[in-house]
Order: C-alpha cells, then structure tokens, then sequence
C-alpha cells in the first residue's frame, strides 16, 4: 500500500529559521496508521550525511514513530490535513569525536481557525 507524500529533496539543506539550525528534510504524510515503514525509510535517508551511530538513529526513528502514532490516533478527535517530519541540525554538523542529542517539539498549526489543521512534529539534533 503507498501512502501519499511529499518529500523535500534539498541538494543542500537550508538556514530556515534564522538562528543557527538548518532543515535537513520534510516529509509530509497523509494521516494514516501504517505510516511506520515510510517514516523509517524517509528518516533513515535524511540522517545518513550526519553519519549517526545505529543507537542513536534508533533513539530518533522511535521517537518519530511514537509522535506520528499519536498524532494518528488524535485523529478521532481532530482531523489533521497532513502531519508534517521535519529535522533541523546545527549549520555547522562536524561530529569527528562528539556526541549526538535531539529534541522534539510537536504543533498544531490553525486549529483554531481551519477544519483541516495542520500537525508538524520537528525533530532538532545537536552536538552535545
């Protein structure tokens, strides 16, 4: 079964927000419950450049698949248009010698205002 996506190919990520991060990549699902194999696809090619260690790539591919899970399930109570993955990194990512750490920060974009909001889950991975 495919689900329906859009997927940001940045030849070079791009400075979006201003402050240092840069975005690495997005991916747009459809709200659908078996979105698992799509996230861990599109997450595990937009992390390669950063070259992760397994554990920590697992750390994040879990963390993203227990907030699109959620925001699934949410879907009862609040239809979602699209839940969008995005993963920001610091514009300088030289990891020789150091360790990785992300957080995540999850919103929902109109919903006051639109019957169709919008639910983005960013990921932001740093240098410890």
């Amino acid at each position: 079964m495919k689900y329906p996506m859009k997927h940001v190919d940045e030849s070079s990520p791009r400075d979006l927000t201003g402050n240092g991060w840069q975005i690495l990549g997005e991916l747009e699902l459809t709200v659908n419950p078996n979105a698992d194999h799509t996230i861990n696809k599109w997450l595990a090619a937009t992390l390669s450049p950063l070259d992760l260690s397994a554990d920590f790539l697992n750390k994040v591919l879990r963390s993203a698949q227990e907030a699109a899970a959620r925001a699934m399930q949410t879907e009862t109570v609040m239809k979602f248009q699209h839940t969008h993955l995005l993963v920001f990194a610091p514009e300088d990512h030289t990891s020789i010698g150091r360790t990785w750490g992300f957080f995540r920060i999850e919103k929902i974009e109109g919903a006051a205002d639109v019957d169709s909001p919008n639910h983005a889950i960013e990921f932001y991975l740093y240098l410890e």
